[in-house]
């Protein structure tokens, strides 16, 4: 019987140091948010009055159909 090969784990990769940078972004994006706004109804509040805005400024938006989305094979 073949004995199985271990991959040998990469010298520069530290599980305990690593951080991934995408959700670094969210983190930062989420505590900003959270600073400038106290409950999720405030910030609620906030995205319609900026879609109201869009409306009086006549910014028009397709929205998404997802009957026309394929799903990978």
């Amino acid at each position: 019987m073949k004995e199985k090969e271990i991959p040998e784990k990469s010298p520069e990769f530290d599980p305990e140091t690593y951080t991934n940078p995408i959700l670094e972004e969210c983190y930062r994006i989420k505590a900003e948010i959270s600073a400038q706004f106290k409950t999720p109804a405030e910030f609620s509040a906030y995205l319609k009055a900026l879609e109201e805005e869009d409306k009086q400024d006549r910014k028009k938006y397709v929205p998404h159909d997802p009957s026309k989305h394929t799903a990978p094979d």
